[in-house]
């Protein structure tokens, strides 16, 4: 099957259970052990990964476990693939609750007017965090989340000014220095013992 035949996750998750056990022969190994487990970790690390200290502690996985089978669900193959496909769904999903928020804020908008409700800020702020953690996700999946750190050496001028100062002191040596001149001659004294090159 190609990469780009993969129709769900679950298609990857057993193609990648399949890669680990047939990487190690080691019975004790995870995917060899309790394949069920390994699943259950893939399957957080590739259709969710948000708050591994929470699914940790339901699901009963060391952080060692989890670490190592994220490290090999990443780097199989058809990862990126499946990423994309999870990121397209986080986008649905979104863009469904933004939906559901519109429509939310019109009734709302239309009952206030009618002076039939009050503002209900506990319902509003519950759909604002859910937005929020749908947006975080859909980051996560699509890498908008990733940040790049770019490192630049900031000089201020009096440190400008030093080492200017240093080069011009430099060049004025420079130009005190004494000359010598070499005179060459189309003679050249060989090295005692014979040729200066050897052949």
């Amino acid at each position: 099957m190609s990469s780009t035949e993969l129709a769900t996750s679950d298609d990857f998750l057993l193609k990648a259970l399949k890669a680990a056990q047939d990487a190690t022969s080691a019975p004790k190994a995870h995917g060899h052990k309790r394949p069920k487990r390994w699943l259950l970790i893939a399957r957080h690390v590739v259709e969710d990964g948000m708050d591994i200290s929470a699914f940790l502690k339901t699901s009963g996985v060391t952080r060692n476990n989890y670490y190592d089978i994220k490290r090999f669900v990443e780097t199989h193959d058809d990862y990126e693939n499946i990423r994309a496909k999870a990121a397209l769904d986080a986008a649905t999903d979104y863009e469904m609750g933004v939906d559901l928020e519109r429509k939310y804020t019109e009734k709302m908008h239309d009952l206030m007017d009618k002076d039939e409700m009050e503002i209900d800020a506990k319902g509003w702020a519950q759909m604002q965090r859910g937005q929020s953690m749908k947006a975080d996700r859909f980051q996560r999946f699509s890498g908008a989340a990733t940040q790049h750190v770019v490192v630049e050496h900031v000089v201020s001028q009096e440190e400008y000014e030093d080492k200017k100062q240093e080069l011009r002191d430099k060049i004025a040596k420079a130009k005190e220095a004494e000359v010598i001149e070499i005179s060459t001659t189309d003679e050249v004294n060989e090295p005692a013992g014979g040729h200066m090159f050897n052949d």
